[in-house]
């Protein structure tokens, strides 16, 4: 947990994943970058394909199992809506950019999604 927390709230990290300044639908009128949200369960939770409890891939008629579909990113990505850089600080060596790479992100509460999310287990987060 404290490693996705750094990870979500690094404002590099939200430069390289795509998610600084994700906004919800009703706040930018499109729909949330998905980028962000497929990483973290591809790659640094649940993977591809589901698991039985012997790491073995759970199968259905001889298919392995997805984890996730294309509809729960969209829902997952609704999660990391409002992440926005803090402003740049003056105490730091001069960065031409003038933007602050340093502190985590901070949420802005207009621009997250506030609705319900559902999970995939059938529940809402």
């Amino acid at each position: 947990r404290d490693i996705m927390a750094e990870v979500t709230l690094s404002p590099m990290m939200g430069l390289y994943l795509s998610f600084t300044n994700n906004k919800a639908f009703d706040e930018g009128s499109k729909y949330p970058d998905e980028n962000y949200a497929r990483e973290i369960m591809q790659l640094f939770t649940i993977g591809l394909v589901k698991l039985n409890e012997d790491g073995s891939p759970v199968t259905n008629n001889g298919e392995e199992v997805s984890t996730y579909s294309n509809e729960n990113i969209m829902h997952f990505s609704r999660v990391l809506t409002g992440f926005s850089r803090q402003s740049w600080r003056g105490n730091k060596e001069y960065d031409s950019s003038n933007t602050n790479l340093m502190d985590p992100m901070a949420m802005r509460k207009s621009w997250h999604d506030s609705h319900p999310k559902p999970d995939l287990d059938g529940g809402y987060l």
